[in-house]
């Protein structure tokens, strides 16, 4: 722990590296800082599962009675049914200011009253301003949304005095604000998870706790089972939203639908039965305070509480009590208790833990690879090529650098968080911020690369569940397309989209929809490649080597950002909302039907389709060979003890079939040379996982 002084140096050195980061983005991006700094924060937010995305969407003005109005963008959570408003308060770049709760009111105060003139800016704004259309959709798709809330950013630092916002509602409905200045920016990126942590104290819920018995407990955790009341389940989902639901369980619901029609029969027609029907929920926390009270031991307190199993029970149970209170919801539910398995892990083991309990506790429901998404291999193997693979020198450099695939949020700030400044510029030589590309953003540039820039226009989370989906079922079909190539492509494809950024915002037409003009500019130009050229393709690996792009390239996305900008914002478009009309599938049909034609100099720079062909399959055996050789080491690294204890527990399981168990056995023995094969180690391991599923612990 850092005491006072530490942090305040500490939190100063991180401000001054924004200011920095951001200054630099300014002049680079030819932006303003208040978009940069939103940028920023918000992909923070969105790494760490606060919101699922965000879009930009800037507006000024006054309302009825000369009201003040102002935001800077929104997002919407399916799951919590709830509409986020983001306002920002100007950069300062001066440590001494602070967030004063005048301020603040005053800003959350403009946010709140877009919302209730909305009327208003739809029948006086600019049909061309961002703020238009999204005023459209406040008063229709919008409308009937649970909650509301406002997050005021800052880069300030809060004052002491502010504890307390005023309490304040919008068309009808309460609205939390949530104020995230400089420190909790801070605190976010530097906490183990990168999220905020949630305290549970069930003495609010008016219980002395939950009533437990410890059923499990090794040297990384403990395990407990209890009962958790409904009416306190069904609150803390109202409460916390999905940021109670573990970042799997989460996408599986936002994908399948949060409400169970058998779960919300048995709610509202036999709650008595609810204990006996349902299979109740498992969580993981990183703490607990115990209790113990006439012999019996109560959880008074959860630190950081996931749901890895039960989400659409917990989702049903507070959907009932809001949507439901007619058919007397509220009564019923109290007479609800839910079975609960809570595993507390250490903060340290969490990713890698939090992860494998989600997976193995849905192993029998009806959940894909695709929804338990955190430790997918791909992911490991997109992170291994991320640290070894040195992109070419640029720029007069004598060294390459690396591009950092972030796999875990926060993971590029850990690396040097506790190195000396020498390290850490050692660190940034090599693995330059520009070069960090996160999970959410490598799934946008691909689905830009498949050509679905309606699907790279849904946001991080909602695009990265599709992305997810359809890497999953690739994965299972054959692992070996993901290899170095696809690596290096995949960073081509990053490349063409921040160059496209810095030379969308340059043209003179640009006013606002840049992240939807690029994802459809790009798409657009490899689906006329592969419509009027079929026997070429885009040449990533020119890309890759130059780490540029050609003056070809500039030009063919200047040509075509203007071409899908002008699509994308006509008056007979499907939706009023551009941002909302380029999610949707109708848009990019259209899109793709437009005339088009490609610049004679960018057709010059293509590919020849068989020689693509040749060295993707040549690609595809280097990624087999690997896997196979990776395979024996694990085989071997996992050690003879190991596959004997797997033989014994198998023994009173029978999981195992006959020649299963003989594959083991070969393991068991390979300190005698039995094993040679690359291709039965890859069985074995198959095993191991089979194994692990129906509750191996090793």
């Amino acid at each position: 722990m850092m005491d006072a002084e530490e942090y305040r140096s500490s939190l100063s050195e991180f401000r001054t590296r924004l200011w920095n980061e951001i200054a630099l983005n300014v002049a680079t991006n030819m932006s303003i800082d208040r978009e940069e700094f939103l940028t920023y924060v918000t992909n923070q937010l969105i790494e760490a599962e606060e919101i699922e995305d965000f879009f930009y969407v800037p507006y000024e003005g006054f309302g009825k009675r000369n009201r003040r109005i102002q935001i800077d963008g929104y997002s919407y959570s399916e799951l919590d049914e709830c509409l986020n408003i983001f306002i920002a308060t100007p950069m300062t770049y001066d440590e001494e200011e602070t967030l004063i709760v005048t301020d603040a009111n005053r800003y959350i105060a403009m946010a709140a009253a877009f919302l209730e003139n909305a009327e208003y800016v739809v029948e006086n704004a600019e049909e061309s301003a961002p703020g238009y259309g999204f005023a459209v959709d406040v008063l229709g798709i919008y409308s009937n949304v649970q909650k509301y809330k406002i997050f005021l950013i800052s880069d300030k630092v809060k004052s002491k005095n502010l504890i307390q916002l005023d309490n304040i509602s919008a068309r009808g409905k309460e609205v939390e604000c949530h104020i995230w200045d400089i420190g909790r920016i801070y605190e976010l990126m530097t906490s183990s998870m990168g999220r905020e942590k949630i305290v549970i104290r069930f003495s609010d819920f008016g219980i002395k706790g939950l009533p437990c018995l410890l059923a499990s407990e090794t040297d990384d955790y403990k395990a407990y089972l209890c009962n958790i009341p409904g009416m306190v389940l069904a609150t803390l989902y109202n409460r916390y939203g999905g940021r109670l639901l573990e970042g799997n369980v989460r996408s599986f619901l936002q994908v399948r639908g949060k409400v169970n029609k058998g779960i919300r029969y048995t709610i509202l027609n036999e709650p008595d039965m609810f204990f006996a029907y349902n299979n109740g929920i498992a969580a993981t926390a990183y703490d607990i305070k115990l209790n113990v009270i006439n012999g019996i031991s109560y959880i008074t307190e959860i630190s950081s509480l996931q749901i890895v199993n039960g989400g659409q029970t917990t989702a049903s149970l507070a959907t009932a009590l809001v949507k439901d209170k007619k058919d007397n919801s509220e009564e019923n539910i109290q007479r609800i208790n839910i079975p609960m398995k809570l595993s507390i892990v250490l903060p340290e083991k969490a990713d890698k833990l939090i992860g494998n309990i989600a997976r193995y506790a849905n192993s029998q429901n009806q959940v894909r690879d695709a929804d338990l998404w955190s430790n997918h291999p791909y992911h490991i193997r997109m992170e291994d090529f991320s640290r070894r693979i040195i992109a070419p020198a640029t720029n007069g450099r004598q060294y390459g650098t690396y591009w950092y695939y972030e796999r875990a949020n926060g993971q590029y700030a850990q690396e040097t968080y506790k190195a000396t400044p020498k390290e850490k510029e050692r660190f940034a030589e090599h693995y330059p911020k520009t070069q960090k590309i996160t999970k959410t953003e490598f799934a946008k540039y691909m689905h830009i690369y498949e050509m679905r820039p309606d699907i790279a226009s849904l946001g991080g989370q909602k695009a990265f569940v599709k992305f997810a989906e359809y890497v999953s079922d690739a994965w299972k079909k054959d692992n070996t397309v993901f290899n170095e190539d696809y690596f290096k492509n995949a960073v081509a494809i990053a490349l063409l989209f921040r160059e496209s950024d810095k030379i969308v915002r340059k043209q003179e037409w640009y006013r606002s929809y840049k992240a939807n003009i690029i994802a459809y500019a790009l798409s657009k130009i490899m689906y006329t490649v592969q419509q009027k050229y079929p026997d070429f393709v885009i040449n990533l690996k020119i890309i890759w080597q130059k780490q540029s792009l050609s003056p070809a390239w500039i030009q063919q996305i200047e040509d075509a950002s203007y071409v899908m900008y002008q699509y994308l914002i006509r008056d007979d478009r499907g939706v009023e909302n551009v941002t909302e009309w380029a999610k949707r599938e109708a848009c990019w049909k259209e899109a793709k039907a437009l005339p088009y034609e490609l610049l004679p100099q960018f057709v010059a720079e293509l590919q020849s389709l068989d020689i693509a062909k040749c060295e993707a399959r040549n690609a595809k055996k280097s990624q087999k060979l690997s896997d196979q050789l990776n395979a024996m080491v694990e085989v071997v690294n996992y050690g003879s003890e190991n596959w004997a204890a797997l033989l014994e527990w198998n023994s009173s399981h029978r999981v195992m079939a006959p020649s299963e168990i003989h594959q083991i056995q070969l393991a068991k023995n390979m300190d005698g040379g039995v094993i040679s094969s690359e291709r039965k180690c890859q069985k074995v391991l198959k095993i191991l996982e089979k194994c692990r599923i129906e509750g191996y612990p090793g």
